[in-house]
């Protein structure tokens, strides 16, 4: 029986999966015209399966000998040019043995000078292979400086020969777009950019992550094969939580599959429960999110989206790109971070630190029942931050929302295997909007909503406004009483220097908490 993977490329005997042929249409008709192009995904969005397949359906239809190598054999060979070739070489054949016929196999690559033996060696491949050659060299961004820059000239050198003396049609596949690697000799000044054949890049919307209709028929192999059926709505709440992001898809069915009883139809409450699950496991197909939201151009990119402010436009394009190259952003305006569990992960990832410095015990907040004593909570929070807030604040990495990060981390520590955390933020309203539930002894759930706001000099209202975000979250949640947790930035006043917790009403005369910090 099959299963979900997001182990690596999938092979279709042993994994679900969609056909990949039509995820890169246009680079069949590239490929048909000889073309050296580009393709360029994040991480884990079905690049090397798709390319393996394109590979796979060349070959068959008889007019190609198609081959995808990996290029990523040689990264750690840095500019040492004879060892890279020599890997890069060695990747080519041992790709070839595994992959294409006897017949289309290359001879023995012949001697050449360094800096000239991978153009000698795909032209004496090119001169007696029965085909066309069509190569995919996957992870060529790997590659950087002199290594990339004499692996590039030696294929724009080949270019004009072929097909009879060099490849019909080169694809160069990677996360980065290699039309913006900066190319400099030693001691020389930076050069921008890819020059030569490869003027055509297939952007990742040529790679763009699955529709709903995808995720059903993805998910419908798992029913077909085992009789557990997927309801319209649990269908659409995976869509929502990973923005059919492949990999996100793939790991979201592997936890429903193996957490929900195979007897029993998945729902929307399953997948939600799941998606807590994957968030808490921080699944992510970002390697070291946590570590790339240190760096300081993915911060310029997503502090002002956490601030809720229009400060993001200030971000330089490519700050943007390196975002969405990562596959944090969303490909296209306005600037965003697409699905629920990223969107969950992110504050959660750098609110982490501050749970680490939290010594109150999670016990004292919660009743007999399991309910969540708010009140208890925010009294507590109130001598963490006035202890805390100075340092915690002063010498935060996003010290625009750095006292938001400060309530989330004691949040996150004081829910911890109690609850959920549903943490909305984005947009140009500066706020962020926070929906506890957590699981009552009888079965029942509490629901709790904050709405953090920070009040800065020149600019009045902020307490009138953050009310009136209240009543909205209450309304969309339908709750009756909430709480704002208002953040005082004015300059004069040091941060947590004075605290205070208040009852006050709102335009709907609904109950609600106020702490001031």
């Amino acid at each position: 029986m099959r299963t979900f993977s997001t182990e690596g490329p999938c092979d279709p005997a042993r994994h679900y999966h969609l056909p990949a042929a039509p995820r890169l249409a246009e680079a069949l008709r590239l490929v048909d015209e000889g073309a050296y192009f580009l393709v360029r995904a994040p991480r884990r969005t079905g690049k090397t399966t798709t390319l393996r397949a394109l590979a796979a359906a060349l070959l068959s239809s008889g007019r190609y000998a198609a081959l995808v190598a990996s290029a990523e054999v040689a990264e750690p060979l840095g500019a040492d040019l004879a060892r890279v070739e020599e890997a890069l070489l060695a990747s080519l054949r041992l790709s070839a043995e595994h992959d294409l016929p006897p017949e289309l196999r290359p001879p023995p690559f012949p001697a050449s000078a360094e800096g000239t033996r991978i153009w000698a060696a795909l032209s004496a491949w090119a001169r007696v292979c029965p085909r066309p050659l069509v190569l995919f060299l996957d992870g060529a961004d790997t590659l950087h400086g002199a290594a990339l820059r004499t692996v590039l000239r030696q294929l724009e050198i080949g270019f004009p020969r072929r097909p009879a003396s060099f490849p019909w049609s080169v694809v160069l596949a990677g996360q980065h777009d290699l039309r913006l690697e900066p190319f400099a000799a030693d001691d020389a000044p930076v050069r921008p950019g890819l020059t030569g054949p490869f003027e055509i890049a297939l952007s990742p919307e040529s790679l763009r992550s699955f529709t709903e209709d995808e995720i059903r028929a993805l998910y419908v192999q798992h029913t077909h094969e085992t009789g557990q059926a997927f309801d319209k709505a649990a269908i659409r709440a995976a869509l929502e939580a990973t923005a059919g992001h492949p990999f996100l898809v793939q790991a979201l069915g592997r936890e429903l599959v193996t957490t929900v009883p195979r007897a029993e139809p998945i729902h929307k409450a399953h997948v939600l429960a799941a998606v807590h699950h994957l968030i808490d496991r921080r699944a992510t197909p970002i390697d070291a999110l946590a570590a790339r939201l240190a760096e300081p151009r993915v911060r310029r990119v997503v502090e002002p989206l956490l601030a809720g402010t229009a400060l993001v436009a200030r971000a330089h394009d490519d700050d943007i790109r390196h975002a969405r190259d990562l596959g944090l952003l969303a490909e296209d305006d306005p600037a965003r971070i697409e699905g629920g569990i990223h969107h969950a992960l992110v504050p959660r990832l750098l609110a982490s630190g501050i749970g680490r410095a939290v010594a109150d015990d999670p016990a004292r907040f919660y009743k007999t029942d399991g309910a969540l004593d708010v009140e208890t909570l925010l009294h507590a929070f109130a001598v963490f931050y006035t202890t805390h807030a100075r340092h915690l604040v002063t010498d935060a990495a996003y010290p625009a929302v750095a006292p938001e990060l400060v309530f989330l981390g004691y949040l996150y520590r004081t829910i911890e295997h109690r609850g959920w955390a549903s943490v909305h933020w984005g947009g140009s309203h500066g706020r962020i909007d926070v929906t506890l539930r957590v699981p009552l002894a009888n079965g029942d759930e509490q629901q709790e909503a904050f709405v953090l706001s920070s009040r800065r000099k020149g600019e009045p209202g902020v307490k009138a406004r953050a009310l009136g975000f209240l009543e909205d979250v209450l309304d969309a949640e339908e709750l009756t009483r909430g709480t704002v947790v208002l953040f005082d930035r004015r300059s004069k006043r040091a941060a947590g220097e004075r605290v205070k917790l208040k009852e006050t009403t709102t335009a709907k005369g609904r109950p609600a908490r106020v702490l001031r910090a």
